[in-house]
């Protein structure tokens, strides 16, 4: 068994919108893959042109929206 995290962030006009599902995996691959926990959270953008930062601000959302 293992878990496997993923994250979407897009920016959007004013708003960054990051939108985050954990799945469960059993030790056999599996096609249709169901999410145990999804969530979703957005920021205000601040037009931040340093990608790194931008990465960062949407993680730390993520995080902060568990």
């Amino acid at each position: 068994m293992r878990y496997e995290l993923r994250l979407t962030a897009y920016d959007a006009l004013d708003q960054v919108y990051v939108s985050t599902a954990l799945y469960l995996s059993q030790d056999r691959p599996s096609k249709s893959q169901r999410p145990i926990l999804v969530w979703q959270s957005s920021l205000p953008g601040t037009g931040q042109s340093d990608p790194r930062e931008w990465a960062i601000d949407a993680l730390l959302t993520a995080l902060e929206d568990v």
